[in-house]
């Protein structure tokens, strides 16, 4: 796992939401820490590129790497996290700062998936809906690099036409991010019901879990 590099995509200026999501507390924690407690609990070692120096001043304080950049585009944001990266990375992880509830064990299964053939993609879906996270493999960091705009790293996935799967998560609300407040009360909801104090009650997201 440490062969993959792996970035959160902090840098949003949360305009949908009103104020800074990745700050709001869900079980007591930071929403950000809750994506980077489970990608660690996963065996990845995570940089998050960040816009807030809020944000990074949290980050900072939890020992969680991460970059301050000034980019407005979602291209800056990939082209920070990649250059903060050691080279010679296997493949490259982008999930969002504000995607609190995926599980590390889902992590683990994309990983094991993209080992199995490191030249194709991999996403996190459920269903027939894929999502993030999504895995690159190490031929596209040039592509991704080259990449300017502001829809995401998938536009490079359709202009270089790369292959990829899915690997299905076990719930749909693992591919939730919270860009609204009545998304963040739906997660609270979740969190509480299922992943805290469900049947056999598994230590949550951003906790050391799974």
């Amino acid at each position: 796992m440490s062969t993959i590099g792996c970035i959160i995509m902090a840098s949003g200026l949360s305009a949908r939401y009103g104020k800074n999501k990745l700050l709001e507390k869900l079980d007591g924690r930071e929403v950000i820490l809750h994506t980077a407690g489970s990608l660690a609990a996963a065996g990845l070692e995570p940089v998050a590129a960040v816009r807030s120096p809020e944000v990074k001043a949290l980050l900072d304080r939890e020992g969680i790497r991460c970059v301050l950049h000034h980019g407005e585009r979602k291209s800056d944001t990939i082209h920070a996290g990649l250059l903060s990266l050691e080279p010679g990375a296997a493949g490259y992880l982008f999930i969002p700062g504000d995607q609190p509830l995926v599980r590390p064990a889902s992590l683990r299964r994309m990983a094991e998936q993209f080992f199995r053939a490191p030249e194709r993609a991999v996403r996190l879906g459920f269903g027939d809906t894929a999502g993030s996270p999504v895995l690159f493999p190490a031929g596209c960091r040039e592509a991704l690099m080259a990449y300017e705009g502001d829809r995401g790293g998938l536009e490079v996935l359709k202009k270089e036409n790369i292959p990829w799967d899915c690997v299905q998560a076990e719930d749909p609300w693992e591919l939730w991010d919270v860009d609204t407040p009545e998304m963040m009360d739906r997660a609270r909801e979740v969190y509480l019901r299922v992943i805290k104090n469900g049947p056999g009650a598994e230590a949550g997201p951003g906790r050391n879990s799974q």
